[in-house]
């Protein structure tokens, strides 16, 4: 993982992978860095490339023991915990509960979040607030 930057591709609700739903989930869409070393991340929008650290888009990210989950602890904002779905060179998929749509309020639903390699036009690094705690 750490090898590669990673860009969300898929976001999808339910057992229903016939719909990417990316669309309605910007707040888990972005592109991703994660150090190995330091086991720091930062995430970036995919639009702009621009780092998104200074609104809990950096923090520190880690992987069970078993890889069976994923771990993240932003350095602003609320950690969060993931079920690995699948962890290949070519794929980092995860699971999480959040409000259908991303509304608060509303009934929670089960998303399924595809990772793929990142090759798009931004060349991202990790920022200084992102590198160090």
């Amino acid at each position: 993982m750490a090898e590669r930057t990673w860009i969300t591709t898929a976001v999808y609700e339910g057992d229903d992978r016939s719909r990417n739903q990316v669309a309605r989930y910007p707040g888990v869409v972005g592109i991703s860095l994660w150090d190995a070393c330091t086991n720091r991340f930062e995430y970036f929008d995919p639009a702009t490339g621009r780092s998104r650290a200074e609104h809990g888009g950096a923090g520190w990210f880690f992987f069970t023991g078993d890889r069976r989950h994923q771990h993240t602890v932003p350095d602003a904002g609320t950690p969060l915990r993931r079920r690995v779905e699948v962890l290949t060179a070519s794929e980092f998929t995860y699971s999480r509960q959040v409000p259908h749509g991303m509304r608060e309020g509303a009934p929670l639903v089960t998303v399924h979040v595809v990772h793929t390699p990142y090759a798009g036009p931004w060349q991202v690094q990790a920022t200084a607030s992102a590198a160090s705690p």
